[in-house]
């Protein structure tokens, strides 16, 4: 039996030699399904790859979510702890855990927080009055509950490594020693609910239930914990709200140089 065979001619337009090739039909067939299977490897190769892009890229997407969820989670834990570390040194300096009871070199608490009451009763000796670092300002308190990774409890002056570091009202030393954020810092009580902290000091020379005075060097200028050069850190509380300090020290504002430091 004959078998079946394809012819194919090829006639070029130059006007050569006409060329033909005669296959047999079975070998058209296999030549056919080869292709198919070589396009249809290509297509589905091809059509994988944007399928494992897609499925990367939402991937990439969810981690990025995750770990913007972790570290706002950090920061909400290191707020928290934050709080807790001072509210636990409020409540210590108010239940006489720090010996307040006893005098402490010429003055006791009571006198030490009480003898300069105006007639409205409050303690004007309490309210932050004293810059405590001449220098230049470089960052501004920012507290916001939509972006805690951003938020600073407080203000930030650039200053020469070892300048004094001086107590912003006279008050009583309730914490003296050194953290991870802030390095060696500092907390002053001062009566009628008002606290000072001073951060990445250099060395603390106040300690723990001392009575300081209006002015006096507390501490010297430094650059310990997180901290990218020589700077006092500065926050003031009162009740367990935090206060913006250029309130009190609005002469800050015109040596700010925020503006080139922030992002």
């Amino acid at each position: 039996m004959k078998s079946r065979r394809i012819t194919i001619l090829f006639i070029p337009d130059s006007g050569e030699r006409q060329r033909q090739f005669s296959l047999p039909v079975p070998i058209i067939i296999i030549i056919t399904v080869i292709v198919m299977i070589l396009f249809g490897g290509a297509f589905y190769s091809i059509f994988k790859g944007f399928d494992d892009k897609i499925s990367y890229n939402s991937l990439q997407n969810n981690y990025e979510s995750l770990l913007t969820d972790r570290l706002a989670v950090n920061e909400l834990m290191k707020d928290l702890n934050r709080m807790k570390f001072l509210d636990g040194q409020i409540r210590k300096s108010l239940s006489g855990e720090l010996g307040l009871g006893k005098e402490v070199g010429k003055e006791s608490e009571s006198s030490f927080f009480n003898q300069d009451k105006n007639n409205m009763g409050f303690d004007i000796a309490s309210i932050p009055s004293r810059i405590p670092v001449n220098g230049y300002l470089t960052q501004k308190m920012y507290v916001s509950s939509e972006s805690k990774s951003k938020n600073h409890y407080g203000i930030d002056i650039s200053s020469v490594e070892g300048t004094p570091v001086l107590a912003a009202a006279r008050g009583l030393v309730i914490f003296s020693g050194w953290s991870y954020d802030l390095g060696n810092h500092i907390i002053l009580y001062h009566g009628d609910g008002y606290f000072t902290q001073y951060g990445h000091l250099k060395n603390n020379l106040a300690k723990v239930r001392e009575f300081v005075p209006l002015g006096e060097a507390i501490a010297h200028v430094g650059s310990t914990g997180i901290s990218s050069g020589p700077h006092l850190h500065f926050e003031i509380w009162r009740d367990g709200t935090i206060l913006d300090p250029l309130d009190f020290f609005p002469q800050y504002k015109q040596k700010d140089l925020s503006s080139g430091f922030e992002k």
